[in-house]
């Protein structure tokens, strides 16, 4: 017998239907988001080896997002969904307490992880931020590089005219508030399911395969809002990120490694000259940078990689590496 047919008709009804309403407050949220008009150029901060590379190959590296500066903003969205589950647990039936203590372990064993494989390459509307000198272009003696958003993301997304299914583009939102509240929809709706096998006589096959698929429904909804969110300490970023999504039980193509001290850091690569050639828009120079050497640095670099001249802009911001 298949796994399907062991839970009743009724109650694979009601899966479907919760499954339908998780997708549609979802696909509303991100609709939204991803609706919204990229910025006409978006900047991404790197240092001079960084520079050299992506001007040499034409390639950015998308990161595995667990590798990035911040490895733990995925489960800082999806602690939201934890303590929302928790909290309506504790007044309800003994069977909503495993549930909530499921996903609890969901989150605290790696499972986030293991669900999926996410590489991720992040861009700012902010082509002179402080922060961003700071952390991730050399302590200010960096460069941002700006790109035409437009080119670029219709580079990423599609080939041709087909979207491609792994990728997206779209600005991080900030607000804890608005991932909480479509967070809270979904245990509000998940809540009854928990306990609809009480009283049936499923068997534990059918209770496992039942509350197994409701699991990942559940799990699987909260964590796709999740990752359009990063907490609000890092709003000043101004994140546009691009995003791939591969499934996490198979291996994702074309993965590379580059070394970081006591470890390997996986990426994926984006031939952004190859889709969008002469989006490469701007190139600003760190505030901490010696300018006279970094112009003549981008100078020689694009020149031996493009073949022409390309003047570089300067940070305004009054600042010096330490």
């Amino acid at each position: 017998m298949a796994d399907a047919d062991i839970v009743p008709p009724d109650m694979r009804l009601e899966l479907q239907k919760f499954d339908e309403y998780a997708e549609q407050i979802t696909k509303s949220l991100v609709g939204s988001i991803e609706a919204s008009p990229p910025p006409p150029i978006i900047y991404h901060y790197t240092n001079d080896i960084g520079l050299r590379g992506i001007l040499e190959t034409g390639r950015v590296w998308l990161t595995d997002i667990f590798s990035l500066n911040d490895p733990s903003e995925l489960s800082h969205g999806f602690s939201h969904v934890v303590k929302i589950l928790n909290d309506r647990a504790l007044t309800g039936p003994s069977e909503s307490k495993l549930f909530a203590r499921q996903i609890q372990e969901f989150l605290s064993a790696g499972g986030i992880q293991e669900s999926a494989h996410y590489f991720a390459c992040s861009f700012s509307a902010a082509g002179d931020d402080l922060g961003q000198w700071r952390a991730y272009a050399d302590n200010g003696r960096g460069y941002a590089l700006g790109f035409d958003a437009r080119a670029l993301e219709r580079a990423f997304t599609h080939e041709g005219d087909i979207p491609i299914p792994h990728n997206s583009t779209f600005p991080v939102t900030y607000e804890d508030a608005k991932l909480a509240e479509l967070h809270r929809r979904l245990v509000d709706r998940v809540f009854p399911l928990i306990s609809l096998p009480c009283g049936r006589e499923l068997g534990s096959a059918g209770n496992r395969v039942y509350m197994g698929d409701l699991f990942t429904s559940f799990a699987v909804h909260a964590l796709s809002a999740a990752l359009f969110f990063k907490h609000e300490a890092y709003s000043n970023e101004r994140e546009y990120r691009f995003l791939q999504v591969h499934r996490g039980d198979m291996p994702p193509p074309d993965v590379k490694f580059r070394s970081r001290p006591y470890s390997l850091v996986r990426y994926r690569e984006f031939d952004w000259r190859g889709g969008a050639a002469g989006t490469l828009k701007k190139i600003v120079i760190g505030p901490a940078a010696n300018k006279k050497k970094a112009v003549q640095f981008v100078a020689d670099r694009f020149r031996a990689f493009h073949g022409t001249a390309f003047d570089p802009t300067h940070s305004t911001i009054p600042y010096k590496a330490v």
